[in-house]
C-alpha cells in the first residue's frame, strides 16, 4: 500500500486526544457531500427546464434546414428529396413553403407566416403534439391551423362554424383597372389550433401546400426551405458539412443553433453563471476540508516529530495529509453524489417537487456533461483545499 495513503487512513481512522477533531473532521465531509449534491440536482434541474423551454420556443425548428443562398425559393424535385433522403444518417426530410399572409375574420385580422406544408411534415417536426384543439391538417381541402393567440385575436371556431376565415396576400404585377382587387384571397376553414407560446402562437399559421402556393403565385415544386430530421442529434454537426459539401453555394445548410442564435447564446450564458456560482459555492464548502485537515496536523504534531526523527522526509509526511484532504473530500462528495444521483432519479421518475402555483413537476434531466463538470470542479478543488492543508507541514513544525 501506498505509504502515505496507509497513514492518512490511519489517522482518520484512529482515536484522537480532542473529539472537535474528529466532529470537524464528519462536518468537514458531511458539507463537501451538502455542496457536491446541491451541485448535481440544481445542474439536473437547469438542463430540465432548459430542454422543457426549448421543447416550445423551438418546437418548430428541424435538426437542420437547408435553404437557397440567393433566392426566397427554389426549385425541390423528387430527385432533390431523394439524394438527401440517401443520406446515411438522415431519418426524414421535407419541403415547406413560408408566405407572409393577412388572416381576416369579420373585422379583424392579423399578419401571420403561413407556412405551406406536406403530409411528411409531421415526421419530422411533431406539431400534432403541440394541437390543443380540434385536429391537424385534412390535405384534400383549404384548411388552416392557427396558433391559440392569433385565434384568440380573430376570435374563430373551428370547421367553418363562423364562416371560415380568409388569407389575404398582395398581388404581384401590374393591376387590371377591370379587376382592381389588390389582394389574392383564399378562404379557408380552421381545423385545429397548437399552443407553444406567446410568440410562435401569433405568428405562424399552416396550410396544404396546394394553397400556399396558390396564394403565393408559385408553380409546383417551388419551396422555401427543407427541413430535415437527424437518426442521432449528436452528429449533426457532421452531417450538415456532408450536405454543404454536397449542395454547394447554392445552398445553405443551418443547424438549430442557428436558427435562433440570440436563444442560445442566452442559454449557454446562463449555463457559465451558473457553474461559476455552483463552483464557488463547491470552494467554500471545501475550507472546511482545509480547517480540518490543519486541526488533524495540530492534533498529530507528535506522531510527526516521532516520524520525522526516525527519517521521514517532509514532503511525505504532507503528502500524508494531502491524501487525507483527498479522502475526506471523496468520501463525503461520494455519498452526496450517490444522494443527488438518488434525488433526480425518483423526480424523474415520480415528480417529488412540482413547481410554486402549478401542478407540473420541476423538470430534470440526466446528463453526462453535469456528471463532468462536476467532477472536474470537485476533483480539481479538493486537489487545492488538499494541497493548502498540507503546506502546514513545514520543518519548523519539528522544532
Amino acid at each position: 500500500m501506498h505509504l502515505p495513503l496507509f497513514f492518512a487512513r490511519r489517522y482518520r481512522d484512529s482515536t484522537t486526544r480532542f473529539n472537535t477533531v474528529r466532529l470537524i473532521n464528519r462536518f468537514a465531509a458531511f458539507v463537501v457531500g451538502v455542496a457536491v449534491c446541491a451541485f448535481f440536482v440544481v445542474l439536473s434541474v437547469f438542463s430540465g427546464l432548459e430542454q422543457f423551454g426549448l421543447s416550445f420556443s423551438s418546437a418548430l425548428d428541424s435538426d437542420l434546414k437547408i435553404a437557397s443562398a440567393t433566392s426566397a425559393s427554389f426549385s425541390v424535385d423528387d430527385a432533390f428529396l431523394e439524394n438527401i433522403l440517401g443520406f446515411d444518417g438522415v431519418h426524414s426530410a421535407t419541403p415547406v413553403l413560408t408566405q407572409q399572409v393577412v388572416v381576416r375574420s369579420g373585422a379583424q385580422n392579423i399578419p401571420l407566416l403561413l407556412l405551406g406544408v406536406q403530409e411528411s411534415y409531421t415526421s419530422v417536426i411533431p406539431i400534432e403534439n403541440y394541437i390543443a384543439l380540434g385536429n391537424w391538417l385534412a390535405f384534400d381541402s383549404s384548411e388552416l391551423v392557427l396558433g391559440y393567440g392569433a385565434a384568440s385575436v380573430l376570435g374563430v371556431g373551428l370547421y367553418g362554424l363562423d364562416g371560415g376565415v380568409d388569407c389575404l396576400v398582395p398581388k404581384k404585377g401590374n393591376i387590371s383597372p377591370a379587376n382592381p382587387q389588390l389582394f389574392q384571397v383564399e378562404k379557408a376553414i380552421v381545423s385545429g389550433v397548437f399552443q407553444l407560446g406567446n410568440e410562435a402562437d401569433q405568428k405562424y399559421a399552416f396550410a396544404p401546400e396546394s394553397m400556399v402556393q396558390q396564394l403565393a403565385g408559385l408553380s409546383d415544386k417551388y419551396y422555401s426551405e427543407v427541413l430535415i430530421r437527424v437518426d442521432r442529434p449528436s452528429d449533426v454537426d457532421g452531417m450538415k458539412k456532408k450536405l454543404s459539401s454536397v449542395l454547394g453555394k447554392d445552398y445553405t445548410v443551418l443547424k438549430k443553433s442557428e436558427l435562433n442564435p440570440a436563444l442560445y447564446r442566452m442559454l449557454k450564458t446562463e449555463r457559465l453563471v451558473l457553474y461559476m456560482i455552483l463552483s464557488l459555492v463547491m470552494a467554500i464548502a471545501l475550507f472546511n476540508v482545509v480547517g480540518a485537515v490543519v486541526m488533524m496536523v495540530l492534533d498529530k504534531k507528535s506522531h510527526l516529530q516521532t516520524l520525522h526523527a526516525v527519517g521521514a522526509p517532509v514532503v511525505l509526511l504532507r503528502n500524508v495529509f494531502f491524501t487525507q484532504g483527498l479522502l475526506l473530500s471523496a468520501v463525503g462528495g461520494g455519498v452526496g453524489l450517490l444522494i443527488g444521483l438518488l434525488v433526480v432519479a425518483a423526480q424523474f421518475r415520480g415528480g417529488i417537487f412540482s413547481i410554486p402555483g402549478t401542478s407540473l413537476a420541476y423538470p430534470v434531466v440526466f446528463s453526462i456533461e453535469n456528471i463532468l463538470v462536476l467532477l472536474v470542479v470537485w476533483s480539481g478543488f479538493s486537489a487545492l483545499a488538499a494541497w493548502v492543508a498540507s503546506a502546514v507541514v513545514r520543518p519548523r513544525l519539528f522544532r
